[in-house]
């Protein structure tokens, strides 16, 4: 089932287009990698999607609805979570309340409903409950990102858009964060993930679109990616891939 759809979408920035005509389909139950170069127009989607960039034209259908023109905090009401690039953390909070803050768009939730829920998000990033009452900017890259991706699931979404979330992060703990979208996804959260660092982000996709200047390059699955002898070498570092 066709979860997100986009056709024809065009966002612009002054007189230039930076996405020219993206067309692009999530299904429910999927990790989707969205993969280029700076520039390409990955964050962009992010963005449009999540009812940041007002000028755009063309088709965005979550769940049967459009969502173009919706106000940011409706398309979270409507199951879409954006956990943008850069973390974001609010260094004054401690990480209880940082986590806390991804239900505040949700209504009619209780103290005692955000305390559990927040629980849980401290038993899942299990890394981040001997830092619960840490402030924000005591915090690593790593456990930001964590707290990051905790605050975005407090949405309770059917759709998390990931933007960089390895960026900046030592290599282990980039495995550790990539272990986590993949439990995400087996939790029942649908993900659509921007990356830069396509091995990862193709070993855990189950499809992939490569972008190139606002306008898709080439899509599919990772093995077919990974067999596309110039997006291997122009995007995913002129590598193949074990297994």
């Amino acid at each position: 089932m066709k979860l997100l759809e986009i056709t024809g979408l065009v966002a612009r920035y002054g007189a230039g287009d930076v996405l020219k005509g993206l067309d692009l389909t999530v299904d429910e139950g999927e990790i989707v990698a969205l993969l280029g170069s700076n520039g390409a127009g990955k964050s962009t989607t992010l963005r449009a999607i999540s009812g940041l960039v007002a000028n755009l034209s063309g088709g965005i259908v979550f769940a049967g609805r459009s969502i173009v023109g919706l106000k940011p905090e409706a398309i979270v009401r409507l199951g879409i979570s954006h956990v943008p690039e850069g973390r974001r953390v609010f260094p004054g909070l401690t990480v209880r309340e940082n986590i806390a803050l991804g239900a505040s768009n949700r209504r009619g939730v209780s103290r005692r409903q955000l305390a559990g829920e927040v629980e849980e998000m401290l038993g899942f990033f299990a890394d981040l409950r001997r830092l619960e009452h840490a402030l924000g900017w005591t915090l690593s890259g790593g456990q930001q990102q964590m707290v990051a991706v905790a605050r975005g699931l407090m949405a309770k979404p059917r759709l998390l858009l990931l933007d960089e979330p390895s960026l900046g992060l030592a290599p282990l703990i980039v495995q550790q964060v990539f272990r986590i979208i993949a439990d995400i996804r087996a939790r029942g959260t649908t993900v659509l993930l921007v990356e830069q660092n396509a091995h990862m982000a193709l070993g855990v996709a189950d499809r992939g679109y490569v972008l190139e200047t606002g306008r898709l390059l080439v899509s599919g699955r990772p093995d077919e990616l990974w067999s596309n002898p110039q997006v291997r070498a122009a995007y995913l570092g002129g590598a193949a891939v074990a297994g």
